[in-house]
Formats: structure tokens, sequence, C-alpha cells
């Protein structure tokens, strides 16, 4: 009989039943003084933590966040860059039994935070709007306007500053006196594991938040948190990830709860494709054994390998994800890191399966299951197809999301009694190797950024003088694809390409963090199928001829 396409690999290790106050609480008791986050910055300054310090101030903060009436399964949004504030402010949150909710933030646009922040049905807004002084100015406005009514009960969402800013009328956590010397704080909540801890915020394949609902068993027991913090080294070492916080990939609970030190910096820095010696210089400063870099980092350091090398500095491994790696870039093996890791998963599924790379690997294997996992290829009937058969990827794993909060029913068609439907298109071989063929979805994946072409050209239609407009992938050997907006202006209007670019600015952010596209090319018209829908492989070529892209 035909073998299907399953794979199933038992739990190898007893579940916790435990929240994370309780794991964290046993690690800060175990190594009181250990430093277990390190800030740096660019004038090469560092700022460590410990775990005795952490507590004692996450509990200060969970203390008046718990006074002000905060209670157990309640909504508090998180948004900021990395920083040490941050970390206290999610782990404060979390002592109080309450939910932590990672807010995006768009430069000088409050109102699309806002927007966030109401459907998570928030009660209250731990915020570091760092220098972007419009955005501090339209919360500032907002509160203002929506005071809170205390004689009649109600009371209005409340922003909490992660620290001072300026002369901001805003609470901040760094200067208010938390709690009275005087008085005993607050007795704060028991928590229990089924408990929700962490609503993870993802675009999707939709373009359209989800809100990935985590729990603290889940997040205790994730079977891939130490392929997250340390790769192939031992427990406890010291390891560089400066993905934001907000992501689960870089989420700092993985961190308290492995007791692996997490050394960090502002992401945006790297993204930017500063000089990576600056960055391995930090990781050479704090004796960092592993670090998880997405592929555009990796491509970076590609580029410098011989000055890498000249350091006489290696790390053990290396973990990456979120696209597929090229065989080219393993040539950081025995330069930069003895051993490549690459990860595959989701915010709703976690990592799922590792894969060491090196130069013999295939393209879109993505390796050895994790234990606890199981995985199906489903065809359009749903029914699990015979190996060697396409189909699309189901997955189900022990902490995968609960669910997602305030689900729409297109949101919810994803999860299929207990499986989570991925989108991701590949084959189970005969021989038990799994490949990725591709996304089902129209994504551009530009670094670890899903950029939905859909929305990009919505946006670009809303502007009048647009005639018609595709939005494409054009590959890029840094951060795998990037984003070109194909345009037909209408010559009787005074609208150019530079109108277009300002327009995407203004509602999709840039081109590092934000959705919008780096290039723009003007079209006389664009060429159709039978159909009457663009003919994208057309266009493409068109584009990368005028663009100096190789197809190689």
């Amino acid at each position: 009989m035909t073998e299907l396409s399953f794979i199933n690999k038992p739990q190898s290790q007893p579940i916790k039943y435990k929240s994370i106050v309780d794991v964290f609480n046993e690690n800060a008791s175990e190594f009181p003084e250990k430093e277990i986050c390190i800030q740096r910055f660019p004038d090469g300054s560092r700022r460590p933590i410990t775990y005795s310090d952490l507590k004692r101030k996450a509990v200060k903060t969970a203390s008046y966040l718990v006074g002000q009436g905060i209670k157990v399964g309640d909504k508090i949004g998180i948004a900021g860059p990395n920083s040490i504030e941050w970390i206290i402010g999610e782990l404060a949150i979390i002592m109080a039994g309450a939910v932590s909710v990672h807010l995006p933030m768009f430069d000088g646009n409050f109102r699309k935070t806002l927007e966030g922040i109401q459907i998570s049905e928030c009660k209250s807004v731990l915020l570091d709007p760092e220098n972007d002084v419009k955005f501090l100015e339209d919360v500032e406005e907002y509160v203002s306007n929506n005071p809170s009514n205390e004689r009649s009960g109600s009371k209005n969402l409340v922003f909490v500053l992660l620290r001072k800013i300026g002369k901001s009328f805003l609470p901040d956590l760094e200067s208010m006196e938390i709690s009275d010397e005087h008085q005993p704080e607050p007795q704060l909540p028991r928590i229990f594991p089924e408990t929700p801890a962490i609503i993870f915020m993802t675009s999707g394949s939709t373009g359209k938040p989800k809100m990935v609902e985590c729990t603290h068993l889940a997040l205790v027991n994730t079977g891939s948190a130490n392929m997250f913090t340390r790769g192939v080294g031992g427990k406890g070492e010291s390891y560089f990830n400066d993905r934001p916080f907000s992501w689960i990939g870089g989420s700092i609970i993985y961190c308290l709860l492995q007791a692996d030190t997490r050394v960090f910096r502002d992401g945006r820095i790297t993204a930017k494709g500063g000089d990576i010696m600056d960055l391995w210089n930090i990781i050479m400063e704090e004796k960092c054994t592993s670090g998880l870099f997405l592929p555009f980092t990796i491509y970076d350091m590609l580029q410098n390998k011989d000055k890498i090398a000249k350091t006489g500095y290696r790390m053990k491994s290396v973990i990456t994800g979120g696209q597929i790696i090229k065989r080219k870039e393993t040539g950081i093996l025995g330069e930069v890191c003895e051993s490549l890791y690459m990860l595959y998963g989701s915010t709703e599924v976690g990592i799922v399966t590792y894969c060491q790379i090196d130069s013999l690997v295939e393209t879109g294997s993505i390796g050895s299951v994790l234990p606890g996992v199981q995985i199906k290829v489903v065809g359009e009937d749903l029914n699990t197809v015979v190996r060697g058969e396409m189909g699309t990827l189901y997955i189900k794993s022990p902490w995968m999301l609960k669910g997602y909060f305030n689900a729409t029913e297109d949101q919810n068609k994803s999860i299929v009694d207990g499986w989570m439907n991925t989108g991701d298109v590949g084959i189970l071989r005969t021989d038990g190797q799994l490949i990725i063929k591709g996304k089902m979805n129209n994504i551009i994946k530009r670094g670890t950024l899903k950029v939905v072409s859909g929305e990009v050209e919505e946006c670009i239609a809303t502007i009048a003088g647009v005639k018609d407009a595709v939005v494409i992938a054009v590959p890029d050997p840094r951060l795998y694809e990037e984003v070109c907006a194909c345009v037909v202006l209408d010559k009787h209007t005074s609208v150019t390409i530079q109108d277009v670019r300002t327009r995407c600015a203004e509602n999709l952010g840039d081109n590092i963090v934000g959705q919008a596209p780096t290039f723009y090319l003007e079209f006389d018209t664009l060429p159709q199928l039978g159909t009457g829908k663009p003919d994208k492989v057309k266009i493409k070529q068109d584009v990368m001829s005028r663009l100096g892209i190789s197809t190689q």
C-alpha cells in the first residue's frame, strides 16, 4: 500500500505544567546575578540587566498595573523598539495576569496603531514612541480628547510611557512612584498554565492583522525554544538576536525561560545594512556562541567573510529562517560559524522543523521535524495525498496557537480540526524528505517582511490619475525579493511617479519595515492575458530588463 504524506514526531520531553512566571521565578532564584539581557548601543556602550533586577522591576510594575484595576485576562498593549524597558514591561504584564498584545507602530501614524488597540480590546498600553514626535503628539491629543470619567465609573484607554520622554504629561514607569513605601504592594495573582499570555500580531496571507493568541503552557513547552536561543550550544550561553521583540522569532520570553543570555541592539541598524563589522564586534565582545540572523544579514556577512575571519572569532552556529537559503550563502561556514541552521514555521505553530545547511542541501528542503510536531500534505479535497504528490502543508503541534483572537470567518478557515493550514505548497517524498515548493498566496518576501501585493496595488489605485497598477516581486541577492510597482498614468493629468512614491510612503511606511515598493516604473500599457488579467510573466520580464536584473 502506498504510504501517505504524514509525519508524526513523538514528544520527547514531559509537558511542564507551569506558567511563564513559575519558570522565570525558578531561573531568577537559581541565577540571580546572571546578566540575562544585554542591550548594545551605537556608541559601543552596553546596558545589562540581571535576573534579580528584572524580577524586582517587573514585580513593581506589575503591582502598579494591578493597583490600576488590571485583572487576569485583561489585554494590555505594548509597542516600541527593543529595549530593557520593553522587557520589564512585557514581563510585568504577564506577572499581572494580563495578556501582552504586541502592537505594531507606524511612523507618524497613530491612527493605524489605534486600530490594533481597539480590535484587540486593550484596556491599557505601555508605549515607547522613541523619537517619533508626531506619534507622541497624536497619543496626547487622543488622551486629551478622551478623558476618563471617574464619577460615572467609566475609564478610557490608559497610555503609560515605558520611559520618561521630555515634557510629556503622560505617566511613565521610569519616574512615577509605583507604590507608596508605607503601603503594601497589591498581591499579584496566581497564573495558571492555560491562561493566555501573549497575542502576537501578524499580517497573514491576506494582509489583514491576525492576532495569534498563545498560552503560558504553549510558550513554556515550545520545543524549538533552544534553537531560537542557543543553536547547537549548551544551556546558559550567550546569543545575539536583534529581531523585534514583537515578532515570535524575536520574543524575549524564550531567553527568560531558557536562561540563555540575549544580546540585542536596534534591529533597524542591521536591516538597513550598516557596517557588518560593528555587529561582529558586539558578538566578539559579548562572546556570543550563536546568533539568529535573517538571510540579508548572512548576505552581508558573506560579503565581509574575509574581514570576519581575520578577527579569529567564530560562532558555533548561525540560525536563520523566514525564506529559503541559497547554497552560496553557505560560504559563511568555516569563516563565520561552524554550522548553519534554517528554521521553518510560523507565528501560529512556532518552529516545527530545522535543517542543517551545507553546500549540498537541496533547495526547498526544510529538514527534520521537531518532537511533538505532526505534518501532513493534503490535496484540494483536504484528504492526505500519497508521498511524492504535491499539496498544502497542514501542521499540528503542542505549542501552536490557542486560536485567533476576534477572528474573522476567513481567518478561522485556517484552522481545520485542530490543524493549521500553512498555505505552503510542498511534497513529502518517499525518502522522507519534506520539500517546500512555494506559497499559495501572492506574497512578496522582502527580508522577513511579507508585503502583500494586492494591498500595495489598492493604495496606488486610490491616486487620481493612475490608470492601472501591478505590484510584482523581483529577485534581490540580499533581501531575497524586492517590490516593484508598475504603474500606468493618465497622460491627461499632472500625476507623476513621484506622486505615487509619496502616497505609498504616507500609507504603507518605508521600504525597510513597511510595505512601500523600492522600485517604481512607469508603463504606457500593461500586457494582458486572454482573460483580461495582467500578464505578470511578461511584466516581470520587462521590469527585470529595465532594472538590469539578471535571471541567474
